[in-house]
């Protein structure tokens, strides 16, 4: 049965790319617009970076000016604290690459990468307050209560979960790998971070592509405009906040908090770069999903207690 379904569904995109050629080609240039003005500039750079930091090892002394701090907060590692700290900065799927790249090297070990899966690959802060604060909700400057907000979910959803997880953090409890001297930079080296980087890259904008002609097609089919709006939320963030944003029937708090919703969740195109940085690993998508789908449904619930909705009005 399910052959005989994924046999139509081929078929059927297959007659799609055939019978609607301006649609595809649309959705192909959004993707790819954003992949290249957007995405690349803004990962590729961390991407090499971080290969050489986890293969030299260097990012160990790093840690040392940051992770203090965090490793009591979180109860983790030394070396789970550079997760956290790209996680949150860099946007998706950084913080999923990097635990990813951590887990294959041996600097920490599976369930440890488990648990940082599940809170440490976030929406970036610049996106955040560029791309969904001033562009699509309209902020007229930016609104600190809301990312104090948005931001804090995940690190209280990491506090609840620690309890659920079992590995060894403290600095005597060091592997062979982690106490051997550092490797020195060589050009091999440096050609497979960058060729590590640029298959990363490259491979997310296919993704992207790919999910931006879907929320094309999703306009050919007879849709309200409620569920082509979260339809379209739930396949690819960018093109969801747009449409949540440029949807006139919800009121300005509403439509706020449908957009950090979709945010905060990413949608199934992030999903699914997300599973592919994990490839070769032993860590599964499903503990981020989850913690995706719960940290979404706490930012939803949030805005509509008096403290969340007094930070929604404080946007505009």
């Amino acid at each position: 049965m399910k052959k005989i379904l994924f046999i139509l569904a081929a078929a059927g995109l297959l007659l799609l790319l055939f019978t609607h050629p301006a649609v595809i080609s649309a959705g192909c240039s959004l993707g790819l617009t954003l992949w290249y003005t957007s995405v690349l500039p803004s990962l590729l750079p961390f991407l090499i970076f971080s290969n050489l930091l986890i293969r030299t090892g260097l990012f160990q002394y790093l840690n040392r000016l940051y992770a203090p701090p965090l490793r009591r907060i979180f109860r983790i590692s030394e070396e789970g604290c550079y997760a956290v700290l790209l996680g949150f900065l860099c946007g998706f799927p950084m913080g999923a690459k990097v635990i990813a790249d951590l887990v294959r090297e041996q600097h920490i070990s599976a369930a440890e990468g488990e648990y940082l899966l599940g809170f440490c690959n976030n929406v970036s802060p610049a996106f955040f307050l560029n791309y969904v604060c001033l562009s699509k909700i309209g902020c007229t400057a930016v609104p600190w209560k809301l990312v104090l907000l948005f931001y804090s979910l995940p690190v209280l959803y990491g506090l609840a979960t620690r309890p659920f997880y079992h590995f060894p953090a403290a600095a005597g409890s060091r592997s062979p790998k982690k106490q051997a001297s550092l490797h020195r930079l060589d050009f091999p080296m440096l050609d497979a971070c960058i060729m590590d980087g640029f298959t990363t890259i490259t491979r997310l904008g296919g993704y992207i592509m790919l999910f931006t002609i879907a929320v094309q097609l999703l306009m050919l089919l007879p849709l309200s405009g409620i569920m082509l709006t979260f339809l379209s939320a739930v396949m690819e963030i960018s093109c969801g906040i747009n449409q949540i944003a440029s949807f006139g029937a919800l009121s300005q708090t509403c439509r706020t908090a449908f957009i950090c919703t979709c945010a905060a969740f990413g949608g199934l195109c992030i999903c699914a770069q997300t599973q592919s940085v994990l490839d070769g690993t032993p860590l599964h998508i499903r503990t981020w999903l989850r913690g995706r789908i719960i940290i979404a449904l706490l930012v939803f619930l949030l805005a509509q207690l008096p403290a969340g909705a007094a930070a929604l009005h404080g946007c505009w």
